[in-house]
């Protein structure tokens, strides 16, 4: 799963990666620690609860939070503000069905 988060920071401002369950419990990440990490993803899980958006971003104090919901995981990815969302989130949708397989056992 590492691989794939790592493959995220090749993108244009991506500064770290986190895979979460869709209720925040912590799975992998990169260019975080774990507390940091943590509390992207329990970011993210509150962003999206009641939510059928699959992509949301919102924007922070000095970045912004990207969110990418699967069928089991959640992806989120801290950027610098002005990236591309719509770019972003094609990109973190495709990674989210490969981590999602991951997790399955398929991949």
């Amino acid at each position: 799963m590492e691989s794939q988060l790592l493959e995220l920071l090749d993108y244009q401002d991506v500064l770290a990666a986190v895979a979460s369950s869709r209720d925040g419990l912590l799975v992998s990440m990169v260019g975080l620690d774990d507390g940091d990490a943590e509390a992207v993803a329990a970011a993210g899980s509150a962003l999206t609860v009641g939510s059928d958006e699959p992509a949301q971003a919102v924007a922070l104090n000095s970045g912004e939070l990207h969110v990418v919901l699967g069928k089991d995981l959640m992806l989120l990815a801290l950027t610098e503000p002005g990236v591309p969302r719509g770019d972003l989130a094609t990109l973190m949708r495709d990674k989210v069905e490969i981590l999602d397989s991951l997790l399955a056992g398929e991949g």
